[in-house]
Formats: C-alpha cells, structure tokens, sequence
C-alpha cells in the first residue's frame, strides 16, 4: 500500500511539472525581413514559425496576406507595425513588430583618447538590426588596433571610419535651419559648443560642406548617444571613461523652417574617451 502510493505522489510531481514547452507541437510565431536595397518600400518577409500549417498577415496599412513568406510594397510612410499569426489547427501564435525605413549613416569618424599607450579590440553591433559597408582600417570581426596618446591610431589613422545602414529611428522634432552660405559657419560654432577639438571640426567641415550646395536652407537634426546607442552600439575591449557620439541628420530644402532648438550639452574630454561625428541625410 505505501510502496503504491509513493507511485501515485512520483506521478503526480512529475504530471505538475510539465512545461508547455516540453510539447513538441506547440505552435510560434517568427519572422524576419529584409528590404530592397534599391527601393526601401519593397520588403521581403522570411517565415520562421515553427509547427505552423497556415499563416496570415497584417502588414499595418490596411493589407493582409496569407501566404508564408510575401513579399510587400508599402507607401514610405514608416514605420509600420507588421502582425503574423501562424496557425496549426486550434493552435495559433502571434507576433507583432515594427519595422522601419532603412538609411545609411555616411563617414562616421570615431577618435580614440587614451591616456596611455592601448592595444584595443573595437565593435560595432545594430540592436535592432543594420550592417556595416564601407570601414578604413577593414572592419570584419572588429577592429584590432593600436592607439597612442594623441589618438594616432596604428601609426597611421587619425580616426576610425565607417558607414552602416540600420533603421531610421533617429529624431526629427528639434535641430535648426540653416541657409547655405551659413552652412560652415554653423557647424564650425556648433560643433564647438558640443566641445569637439578644432582638428575634428576641421575634418568634418573639410569633408561635408563641399557636399552640401543642392538647396537653398538645410535642416538639421542632432542625435546624440540617448538615440544613437538604440541603433549602432561601439563596444571596446577596454571600456573610456565617457564616450560622446553626435550624428546630423541633414535635410535639404528649398524655404526657411522653424524648427525647435534642442538643448546642447557639452562633451567632457576627460579620462580615456572617445568621439564620434557621422551624418545621414534625407
């Protein structure tokens, strides 16, 4: 009689303690996409459900599939929020995320301060998905490099260089307007009050203003680490004290526009630290 009930309380645990996931069947939801490099509107959904017969679609703009991996034109107006539901008999999943429109990030230049000699492995990774397509030194696992106190970086760089595209997620709510003639002037004092040395300042005007002469006015959008960090992550085998990125998203246009101004807080150039200015435009 015990040796049957110590049976019946063994089969009881072990009934409770069943997980869900412990059933092969059970039905999950997944996908991923990928957007045509050409035309960013183009999107082409991968379907990674597991234990799914049939799926359906909703793609956010008032258009529906059921087919297991569609491909979608949407208007350009993103972002969009994209539901699949995957169906196995009663059983169904669902999953819902937003994607965004692609843009690339052009010429970010990292500047490396240490206060000693350093031999560093540098990463760059995108949380919400990006690649990188153009870098100097090479970029492939990361960047291996040597950096003295100056910042020369392997007796031959001054900064590190790279382009990317990731999702557009930055902000276009608070920068300035800018007429062309004022363009250099502008970035000069702007760029200063956000505490970047005259060599990067130089090197960022010597580069983009030449670039810049389409339209009449400019607007222009500051992102700092608060953002940046969402989309593009550095990484450094040996952490800085304070790491200060600053992208413009730069729009041109034909008239003047208000636009609020954001509140500029300046970089702190102390301990081991480290700089990045980049563009992207629109």
């Amino acid at each position: 009689m015990k040796r049957q009930l110590f049976l019946l309380l063994l089969l009881t645990v072990f009934i409770g303690c069943k997980k869900d996931d412990d059933n092969p069947n059970v039905v999950k939801a997944c996908y991923g996409y990928h957007q045509n490099e050409i035309n960013g509107s183009e999107v082409q959904f991968t379907n990674c459900s597991e234990n799914a017969t049939s799926f359906f679609w909703d793609f956010g703009d008032g258009k529906t599939s059921n087919e297991k991996a569609p491909m979608h034109l949407f208007d350009g107006n993103f972002p969009y929020t994209i539901t699949l539901i995957a169906y196995n008999g009663n059983e169904t999943d669902t999953l819902s995320k937003q994607i965004y429109a692609e843009i690339i990030l052009y010429k970010p230049n990292v500047y490396i301060y240490p206060l000693c000699q350093l031999s560093l492995c540098v990463t760059i990774s995108f949380p919400m998905g990006g690649n990188i397509i153009e870098s100097i030194p090479k970029y492939t696992d990361g960047w291996r490099v040597n950096v003295d106190t100056t910042g020369r970086i392997d007796n031959q760089y001054n900064y590190l260089f790279y382009e990317s595209k990731q999702p557009d997620i930055f902000q276009y709510n608070k920068g300035w307007c800018i007429a062309k003639a004022d363009l250099k002037s502008f970035f000069e004092k702007n760029m200063s009050l956000y505490n970047f040395s005259a060599p990067e300042i130089k090197d960022f005007v010597d580069y983009w203003i030449p670039l810049l002469y389409d339209t009449n006015y400019y607007c222009i959008y500051p992102q700092t680490n608060e953002i940046i960090d969402k989309i593009i992550q550095l990484d450094f085998s040996i952490q800085p004290n304070n790491l200060y990125r600053l992208f413009y998203g730069i729009i041109g246009v034909d008239r003047y526009s208000e636009i609020k101004e954001p509140d500029i807080k300046p970089f702190k150039r102390s301990g081991f630290y480290v700089i990045e200015w980049g563009v992207f435009r629109k």
